[in-house]
């Protein structure tokens, strides 16, 4: 495959393709705990159901995405999801998951402002500045810089991540502070299970435009397909695993904006100013994934860079209202119509499939 530029690309390996999958969904409210506190452990141990059928439905589409990917030859946005071969329609589906996108920005500039301010006292717009400025300068530079900035740095993000996580869990030092039942559901997501339909349909709609890639770049159709699988088991382990330290002292978990880091606070100073950088590393990375999902809507026309930096800059003003606020009230809305999303990747695979079945 060539770029743009008729240079021929570099194909993605195992590795590649896992980091690309994990860097699109490591954000700010998946590796600080926040998102799996909202919709998993609010319900205490129940939310563990509602986490291991998230990461079933991560297997799943995942494996539908690659196989549509590979089958029409195409990382579109509407392609992918669209069983029905109208060009309305798959330009409809298309734009409001770029739309999506766009708002994913606000999210993770708040999120960044959120974890300088928690960490190190800096004012919250600070960071939410800096994660708009490696966005910009990132997806400027489309997806084969996309790729090797993940290639690098997604990998060190998780082990660090995981290591927090283990030796959370190992600690005997916690333990609950307050009350173990009562905590409020976001309004949207009221019950455990379905809290984990809306869990999986929102990430699952951070996924679609980098496993379309994904899979047109990778080494071969085995390779993308391992990758993929790889990649959405270790997302959905790493939920189950973020439950459990949670679920230690719930209401710590519940007071805060990012809770790992808190935790990783209490546990050592350098183990936190480490987790911090490491946080703030997921957090530029889902921005900059989903933020190119969204370049992908807009024309290749002269101005495309600078419409590119004004919807930046308007995101990190929106970003301002506050990260709690986001994750409870913006993701949900995004969930409902992520199930219906489900649903139509799930009939376009099945077409794609008996479609191959009878040319063979």
């Amino acid at each position: 495959m060539e770029n743009s530029e008729g240079k021929k690309e570099k194909r993605l390996g195992i590795i590649g393709i896992i980091a690309m999958y994990l860097g699109m969904i490591l954000g700010a409210g998946f590796s600080s705990g926040r998102e799996c506190w909202q919709y998993f452990g609010v319900f205490g141990k129940l939310g563990y159901f509602g986490a291991v059928f998230n990461l079933l439905l991560f297997l799943a589409i995942g494996y539908m995405l690659t196989y549509i990917a590979l089958s029409k030859q195409t990382a579109d946005l509407g392609e992918l999801i669209s069983p029905v071969d109208n060009k309305l329609l798959i330009n409809g589906i298309g734009t409001i998951i770029g739309l999506i996108y766009y708002t994913l920005i606000m999210s993770m500039s708040a999120a960044g402002s959120s974890l300088l301010q928690q960490q190190f006292g800096i004012p919250k717009p600070v960071g939410g500045v800096i994660i708009v400025i490696l966005v910009i300068a990132t997806v400027l530079g489309d997806f084969e810089r996309l790729s090797k900035v993940f290639s690098k740095i997604m990998p060190v993000v998780f082990i660090i991540s995981i290591f927090t996580i283990v030796i959370t869990l190992l600690s005997s030092s916690f333990t609950q502070s307050g009350p173990v039942t009562g905590y409020e559901p976001s309004p949207m997501a009221p019950t455990w299970w379905f809290a984990g339909i809306i869990f999986a349909s929102y990430n699952i709609i951070g996924m679609i435009a980098m496993s379309g890639n994904c899979a047109l770049r990778a080494k071969d159709r085995k390779t993308a397909f391992l990758g993929a699988g790889l990649g959405t088991f270790l997302l959905g382990l790493m939920t189950i695993l973020l439950l459990t330290a949670l679920l230690k002292d719930m209401a710590y978990s519940a007071s805060l904006d990012l809770p790992m880091l808190g935790y990783a606070n209490r546990l050592s100073k350098p183990l936190a100013i480490c987790y911090a950088v490491v946080l703030y590393g997921s957090i530029y990375s889902t921005a900059s994934s989903t933020f190119y999902g969204f370049s992908t809507r807009i024309p290749g026309i002269p101005a495309k860079k600078y419409i590119l930096i004004a919807a930046a800059v308007i995101g990190f003003a929106l970003g301002l209202l506050g990260f709690q606020t986001l994750v409870a009230y913006l993701y949900p809305p995004q969930g409902y119509f992520g199930i219906l999303v489900m649903i139509l990747i799930t009939v376009n695979y099945l077409k794609e499939r008996r479609k191959n079945r009878n040319n063979r």
